[in-house]
């Protein structure tokens, strides 16, 4: 039987990087640094830079809390130990069985009885959040904080504080929300053996009888539960962009959550983001061109070309803003949730022929 200590080393492992997916690897500028997300974020700093801006985890120092895994912005950052997609699985399968209230532990605090088990609480981010109130969780209670002061992880409580924190600002766009709640895991007065040898003999035959006759049932249950589970893998598989699976996962979960149009800030935890442009705009396409994913377009029309923008695909990375070498564009401070939803490209700018033939005469 696997040891309490020999699961904490099994998934103690630091987070791997997939470097191609890294917002610094498709830099147009290799001496500039376009994100750096991870590292901020890292409660035990253990993230630095190299050469070309792709991060390096020391893993001495890190503790695998897996906060840098959530707030990555590509997913670029990996860990055996997370997996949003079977979380928010689980998390639908037991509202299918009408249990809208769920409890989640973490690996130090091991309650066999809850309902989803994570790494590390660190692990939680508002879409997360959200995507569990997309498939219908009203209340999420959380267990094991306490236990954060002494365990090698460390860092769960002081990222879960800033989650909720995030958490409470996005909700206020949303019609379906999540409360969360946080209780200390009560100790155990009754062994499961102690409690076996007090069973009446009766009950314990019914007892051993229950399980084979409802395996039938159970299977069934089971292919059911498969079913659901195909279902968000093949909506997600669909989707290759860069997008991380939360924001995958949020934006599944977005048409169920009746988004109203309060703006939401630009959060860092929140891979969102918004811009305009202006007519400074001369249609050089290097925006369209370094665009990790594919957020922004030129359309021809007539003459002209419309610079377009995607509000549902944008990472806020802002490296668009970065390369123009106009200085067209700008961060706008709030998204809309109804935007996104929408899934249509928004035109920011149109530029005349005129412009764009001077600007091709000046290339010249």
């Amino acid at each position: 039987m696997q040891t309490f200590e020999s699961m904490m080393t099994a998934t103690m492992t630091i987070p791997q990087l997939e470097a191609n997916k890294c917002l610094n690897h498709h830099s147009s500028d290799a001496s500039k640094q376009s994100c750096n997300q991870c590292k901020e974020v890292c409660p035990a700093q253990a993230i630095s830079f190299s050469d070309s801006y792709l991060p390096n985890i020391d893993g001495d120092t890190c503790t695998s809390c897996v906060a840098c895994v959530a707030s990555c912005p590509t997913d670029a950052l990996k860990h055996n130990a997370v997996d949003a997609i079977t979380l928010v699985q689980q998390a639908s399968i037991h509202v299918q069985q009408s249990k809208t209230h769920l409890h989640a532990t973490c690996e130090t605090t091991k309650a066999e009885s809850a309902d989803l088990h994570v790494p590390c609480h660190a692990m939680w981010d508002p879409l997360l959040l959200a995507a569990l109130a997309g498939e219908g969780v009203r209340t999420l209670t959380i267990s094991g904080l306490e236990q954060c002061a002494t365990c090698p992880k460390q860092h769960g409580k002081t990222i879960m504080q800033q989650t909720q924190t995030d958490y409470a600002t996005l909700n206020h766009a949303l019609g379906v929300r999540l409360n969360l709640s946080y209780q200390a895991m009560p100790e155990q007065q009754t062994t499961k053996q102690t409690a076996e040898l007090r069973e009446p003999q009766r009950r314990a035959f019914f007892r051993n009888l229950i399980p084979s006759l409802m395996q039938g049932a159970a299977d069934v249950m089971n292919q059911g539960e498969m079913s659901l589970a195909n279902n968000i893998h093949v909506a997600l598989d669909k989707d290759d962009s860069l997008r991380p699976i939360r924001l995958k996962l949020f934006l599944r979960a977005l048409p169920k959550l009746e988004s109203n149009f309060l703006p939401v800030p630009i959060l860092s935890s929140i891979p969102l983001g918004a811009i305009q442009a202006t007519d400074e705009c001369t249609a050089c396409g290097d925006c369209v061109e370094r665009c990790p994913s594919q957020a922004l377009n030129l359309k021809t029309f007539g003459g002209n070309k419309i610079l377009e923008f995607k509000a549902d695909t944008c990472l806020g990375c802002q490296m668009c803003i970065n390369i123009c070498p106009e200085h067209a564009l700008q961060s706008l401070p709030t998204i809309s949730l109804p935007a996104i939803l929408s899934e249509k490209p928004r035109p920011l700018v149109m530029i005349s022929s005129s412009k764009i033939k001077h600007t091709i005469q000046m290339e010249k």
